[in-house]
C-alpha cells in the first residue's frame, strides 16, 4: 500500500472529525490533570506514603483485611547532551565537556540517593518492587559506574521481585555497548529508543539527528544482550513530515522488529513548552494530514502483526504491554500506556510523580538544583499533588478503562463501586447521546460504552472529556479552556 492509497473516514465521518478535531483537551496521563493539583508540603506528603502502606478498599477506604499495593519505581534522571526542539520532558541540557558537569552531576546523584533513601524511609519496603523504569531526559547521559550506583541504592532497599520489569530508555546518540551491557547486567530487561522520525529533513529541524543505521546499531546490540523488549517511540505531526515520509519512516521501523511502538501525536503546546517555540509552524502538517498519519500508521502496524493498544501504542501479541491488555491491568500515566494497573507508583528525582492508588499524587520540584537544594537540605523535595475523593477515584477508574480498552463497562464500576450508572453519570449520559448521534460511540445491547471505529478511537480524547469533571461540561466538544495540547 502506498501512502496515496492510505485509509481515510468517509465524508461523513470527515465532517464529524472536523467539527471535533483540533479542540485543547487533556490526555489523561493522569487523573485529576496536573493543572489541577496544589501545592503540598512534605508532612502532607509523609501522610500519603504512610497510607499507602495499608490495605484499601477500591474507594480508598482503609481495609486492614487488604495487603497494600506491590510497587513501581521510576527514576528521573533529567540530563541530556543536546536539545530535541520537540521535547516536553523535564531535562537539563548539559555538555560533558562543560567544566561544571561533572560537579552538577556528582551533586545530582547524591540527591537523588539521597532521595532514594527518604522514599524507602516512608514506605513498607517490604512490598515487592515489579517494575522499575529509567527516564528523563537520557539515562544514558551516566557512566555505567553511575548506573551501577543508583540501581544497587535501590536493590539495598527495595524488593525486587523475580521477574520485574526493569526499563530504561535511551538516546541512541549517546548510548554505548558498554552502557548497555551494564543496564543488562543489572538485570535491565526492557529498553525504549526515542527513534521519533527516519526523515533526514525533519530530524535536522528538530534537531534529533540519528541515521537509521545508528538505531539499528542499537537494537541489534540489545538484542544481541538479551533485552526481552525493545520498545520505540515514533512521532507524527512534526514539522516537514507527509503523509509519504511518515510512512517511509513506519516501514523503517517495522524492519526493525520493536517489540512496543508508542505511536504519538505531536503535543503542540509552545505558551507552555519554550524549546516548542523554534519550531517552524508554518510547517506542521494539518488536521487532515495527521488524520492519514495515524490511520495509515495503525494500519501498517497491525497488518505487520502489532495489536493496537489504547490512544496511541502498539504491541505485539507476546510482549507484556498487550498480555497486559488481555487480562486487565493495563494502565496509562506519565510513561504513556504501560502494565502495572494495581500497583502504587513511587517517582524519585526531579519533577517524578508519585501516583499512590487510592489516595493521591505527589510531585518533586521540577527544577533540578531546587530538587538537589530541597533534598539535601531540607529532606524533602516535595513541591505539589492532591489527595483523590471518592468521585476522583470512580472516575479516574472508568478513564484507565476506556484508554486502555476504548469501551466502559457500566455493570463493572456498579459491582466496584456500589453505584448506579445511569444515575451517578446522568448529566455525562445526556453528552454521550450527542456523541452516538455522531457515530463516536455507540451503547451496546449488553450496557457496555463502545468507541466507534476509526472514528471513536480517533477522537477518544473528546470522549474522555465528557467524564473529566474538573473540565467545563462542553469541553469534548469545544475544548477546554486550560491549556492543552490539540486532540488532532
Amino acid at each position: 500500500m502506498n501512502a496515496a492509497s492510505a485509509p481515510t473516514l468517509s465524508p461523513r465521518e470527515l465532517e464529524i472529525f472536523h467539527r471535533y478535531a483540533g479542540l485543547s483537551l487533556p490526555r489523561h496521563v493522569a487523573y485529576p490533570m496536573t493543572n489541577w493539583w496544589q501545592a503540598l508540603s512534605s508532612e502532607q506528603a509523609d501522610q500519603f506514603f504512610a497510607a499507602s502502606n495499608k490495605g484499601r478498599a477500591s474507594d480508598g477506604a482503609v481495609d486492614a483485611s487488604l495487603a497494600p499495593p506491590d510497587l513501581s519505581l521510576y527514576v528521573h534522571i533529567p540530563f541530556c547532551e543536546s536539545l530535541c526542539k520537540f521535547c516536553g520532558c523535564n531535562k537539563v541540557i548539559l555538555k560533558k565537556e562543560r567544566a561544571d558537569a561533572p560537579a552538577r552531576v556528582d551533586r545530582f546523584l547524591e540527591a537523588l540517593l539521597r532521595d532514594i533513601d527518604l522514599v524507602a524511609d516512608r514506605l513498607d519496603t517490604t512490598r515487592p518492587l515489579r517494575q522499575l523504569h529509567f527516564g528523563g531526559g537520557s539515562p544514558t547521559y551516566l557512566m555505567p559506574e553511575q548506573l551501577v550506583q543508583i540501581h544497587e541504592r535501590i536493590s539495598s532497599h527495595f524488593d525486587i521481585a523475580p521477574g520485574a520489569e526493569q526499563a530504561v530508555e535511551v538516546d541512541p546518540r549517546v548510548t554505548t555497548f558498554e552502557q548497555l551491557t551494564t543496564l543488562r547486567n543489572l538485570g535491565f530487561n526492557r529498553i525504549s529508543l526515542g527513534v521519533q522520525d527516519f526523515d533526514a529533513q525533519v530530524q535536522q529541524h528538530v534537531r534529533r539527528v540519528q541515521p537509521y543505521e545508528m538505531v539499528e546499531r542499537t537494537v541489534e546490540q540489545s538484542r544481541s544482550l538479551g533485552f526481552q523488549s525493545v520498545n520505540f517511540d515514533i512521532i507524527f505531526g512534526l514539522p516537514y513530515q507527509t503523509v509519504e515520509s511518515v510512512a517511509r519512516t513506519i516501514e523503517q521501523v517495522i524492519a526493525l522488529g520493536p517489540d512496543r511502538i508508542a505511536y504519538y501525536h505531536y503535543a503542540q503546546v509552545p505558551a507552555k513548552i519554550a524549546t516548542q517555540r523554534g519550531i517552524d509552524h508554518t510547517r506542521l502538517p494539518s488536521s487532515d494530514e495527521k488524520l492519514q498519519m495515524f490511520l495509515m500508521g495503525r494500519e501498517r502496524f497491525t497488518a505487520a502483526g502489532y495489536e493496537f493498544i489504547g490512544l496511541d501504542h502498539f504491541a505485539r501479541p507476546d510482549e507484556a504491554l498487550a498480555r497486559s491488555l488481555r487480562d486487565g491491568t493495563i494502565t496509562r500515566n506519565f510513561q504513556g500506556m504501560t502494565t502495572g494497573l494495581e500497583l502504587d507508583l513511587v517517582g524519585v528525582g526531579p519533577s517524578a510523580i508519585s501516583h499512590l492508588r487510592r489516595i493521591g499524587f505527589v510531585q518533586n520540584a521540577t527544577d533540578t538544583d531546587a530538587y538537589a537544594e530541597g533534598i539535601l537540605e531540607a529532606g524533602s523535595a516535595v513541591a505539589r499533588g492532591t489527595s483523590l475523593s471518592a468521585d476522583d477515584i470512580i472516575r479516574q477508574t472508568l478513564l484507565e478503562e476506556l484508554y486502555g480498552n476504548a469501551r466502559i463497562d457500566p455493570r463493572r464500576l456498579e459491582q466496584q463501586f456500589g453505584i448506579d450508572f445511569d444515575t451517578y453519570f446522568a448529566d455525562e449520559r445526556k453528552r454521550l447521546e450527542q456523541l452516538e448521534q455522531d457515530s463516536i460511540v455507540q451503547f451496546a445491547e449488553d450496557r457496555r460504552i463502545l468507541l466507534t471505529d476509526p472514528l471513536g478511537r480517533v477522537l477518544m480524547r473528546n470522549v474522555a472529556a465528557v467524564f473529566d469533571a474538573y473540565l467545563e461540561p462542553d469541553a469534548f466538544c469545544r475544548g477546554a479552556s486550560h491549556e492543552y495540547s490539540t486532540n488532532a
